[in-house]
């Protein structure tokens, strides 16, 4: 009887993309060359004379974003090395008193995400820590840290924008009966993409199903565009970029079974 692993057709269950040996996640992968053809017009003849020509490969990857793939499927097309977050104090604990600029005389090591960390006291009545200084860019930035009533000590509060340099933090709204104290400090775990020099990266796709495979290698890859196509809270985001290759003629496919 015949069974439908029979059939021996590849659907895109059996597929995995591969770019510098890291596999991507929900993808749609499409892959088609094409050669040109020259032509040349011949005396006596109805037709013109036809000789293959140039090889090109166009590439197209597709997928749902992920978070933990960010640096491959959006920072990748900016740049190469990404500048990565750094630990380091940037501003000793300091009394919390409303509507004080307090100076920060440090900046981070590299672009970092900051923490406030309360210290000392209790909190007494809720209010923000206004953070100033610049972006990678080198562009004014602040960022607006809520600090909830009655925070205790050891609460930490971890602001999303990343500074380059920390100019000032500035108490707005929140006091205290109890001398609180509030650091500043910046930390691991933010990278940033500015423009340089694409990540060239080999890009391996294929399918396999019971032990017959088709695999397509590419080497020397860059993305040459990206982004994120917002969407509605009924959409998955996803992410679309086309891939360029440096030299067609590497273009490499093998067929096994």
């Amino acid at each position: 009887m015949t069974t439908v692993a029979d059939f021996g057709e590849y659907t895109g269950v059996f597929g995995v993309v591969l770019v510098d040996g890291l596999t991507f996640a929900d993808v749609e992968y499409d892959i088609k060359w094409s050669r040109s053809t020259v032509t040349h017009s011949r005396a006596s003849k109805f037709s013109d004379i036809q000789i293959p020509g140039k090889l090109t490969v166009k590439t197209t990857i597709k997928k749902a974003l992920v978070h933990e793939e960010a640096a491959m499927v959006i920072g990748y097309s900016l740049t190469d090395v990404p500048t990565t977050g750094s630990a380091g104090s940037l501003l000793a604990a300091t009394t919390i008193a409303a509507d004080v600029v307090t100076p920060i005389t440090s900046d981070p090591a590299t672009p970092s995400r900051v923490r406030i960390t309360i210290s000392v006291g209790t909190t007494v009545l809720a209010g923000q820590i206004l953070v100033t200084g610049t972006d990678s860019n080198d562009r004014d930035m602040t960022e607006v840290i809520p600090i909830p009533a009655l925070t205790q000590i050891g609460a930490v509060f971890t602001g999303t924008k990343v500074f380059k340099t920390t100019d000032s933090a500035t108490v707005l709204g929140s006091t205290t009966a109890t001398g609180a104290k509030y650091a500043l400090t910046s930390i691991t775990g933010a990278a940033t993409y500015t423009i340089k020099d694409p990540k060239i990266f080999d890009l391996v796709g294929g399918v396999t199903k019971l032990g017959k495979s088709i695999q397509i290698t590419q080497p020397d890859c860059w993305f040459s565009d990206g982004g994120l196509n917002f969407k509605d809270a009924g959409t998955i985001l996803e992410f679309g970029a086309s891939v360029e290759m440096h030299d067609p003629d590497l273009l490499e496919v093998v067929v096994v079974g």
